[in-house]
C-alpha cells in the first residue's frame, strides 16, 4: 500500500474518525494566526474537520483540501461555507499566495520529497507554514509494558501505536529544530524563523472508546479483518485487566517556518 493510499484509507470510517479522534488546544489556533502573514489560510489534509472547526471560529479567509471524498462529505458538515476542495496537496495548484498553511496529523501524508517546494509555492512572501501533531504520552509503566507485549506479539513495535510511547521518551528540555523534527530536514534551505510551539492536555479513553480509537488509525487499518480484530480483543482485554480506561499525557507540538518576505 501507498503513502497516498495509506493516507485516504480513514474514509472507510469518516464518520467514527470524526466521533473519536482527539481535537486540538483552542490557544494553538489562536497563537498561530497572530503569528501568520496576512492573507488566506490554506489547511491540507483538512480530514473530517477536527481542527477546521477552530480556525474557522476566527471568520478567516480559509480553504481546506482533502483528497478522500467520504471525509470531505463529513467536513462539508461539520464546518458549513468552508470550501472544500477534493485533491491531494500534489495534484492542487494554488490560485493565490496564503498567508498560512496548517496541516493537522496529515504533513506527514504529503510527498516528503516535494512538500517543501510546494509549501514554499502555496504561500506568499512573509507567509507561515505551521503543520502540527498531537502525541500521546502513557505515564502508567505497569500499563504500559503490558500493552507493549500485545504490539510486540502481532509485529506493531515500531509503528507507533497511541501508547507505544513514556512521559521519559521525550526530552525534558527544549532541542535544536533540525533534532526535534528530522522529519523537516532541508526546510532551512527555503525557510526562516524556524520554531516549535508545544501544549499540554490529557485526554483518557474507557475501553470501548479507546477499541474505537485505535480502530480510526492507519496501522490498525492496514491490518486484514480477522487479524485487526484479533489484536484489538488482546489490547482491550489488557485494558480491561488494568481498570478499564486508559489516561493519557497528550503534547501537541506545532513546526513553524517562515516564507522569507
Amino acid at each position: 500500500m501507498t503513502t497516498r493510499e495509506r493516507a485516504q484509507i480513514f474514509g472507510e470510517l469518516a464518520e467514527e474518525y470524526d466521533r473519536i479522534r482527539p481535537g486540538y488546544p483552542a490557544e494553538l489556533v489562536t497563537d498561530i494566526l497572530s503569528l501568520a502573514g496576512p492573507g488566506p489560510v490554506l489547511e491540507v489534509g483538512a480530514g473530517t474537520g477536527k481542527a477546521t472547526a477552530l480556525f474557522a471560529a476566527h471568520d478567516i479567509d480559509l480553504t481546506c483540501l482533502e483528497p478522500d471524498p467520504r471525509m470531505a462529505a463529513v467536513l462539508r458538515r461539520t464546518v458549513p461555507g468552508v470550501p472544500v476542495i477534493e485533491s491531494t496537496f500534489e495534484d492542487w495548484t494554488p490560485g493565490r499566495g496564503h498567508g498560512l498553511l496548517v496541516s493537522a496529523q496529515a504533513w506527514h501524508w504529503v510527498d516528503a520529497a516535494r512538500r517543501h517546494e510546494l509549501a514554499f509555492a502555496a504561500l506568499a512572501p512573509g507567509g507561515l507554514l505551521a503543520p502540527f501533531w498531537n502525541v500521546f504520552l502513557l505515564p502508567d509503566q505497569t500499563l504500559y509494558t503490558a500493552l507493549a507485549e500485545v504490539d510486540a506479539r502481532h509485529g506493531l513495535v515500531g509503528n507507533h501505536t497511541p501508547h507505544s510511547m513514556r512521559p521519559d521518551d521525550l526530552p525534558a528540555e527544549p532541542v535544536p529544530f533540525a533534532e526535534q523534527w528530522p522529519e523537516l530536514t532541508g526546510i532551512e534551505d527555503l525557510f526562516t524563523d524556524l520554531r516549535t510551539l508545544s501544549y499540554r492536555s490529557a485526554r483518557s479513553y474507557p475501553s470501548a472508546e479507546y477499541r474505537a480509537h485505535l480502530n480510526s488509525i492507519s496501522i490498525y487499518r492496514m491490518l486484514d479483518d480477522e487479524l485487526r480484530e484479533t489484536v484489538l480483543d488482546d489490547t482491550i482485554a489488557v485494558l480491561d485487566a488494568h481498570g478499564g480506561t486508559i489516561d493519557f499525557a497528550v503534547h501537541t507540538y506545532v513546526a513553524l517556518a517562515r516564507r522569507p518576505v
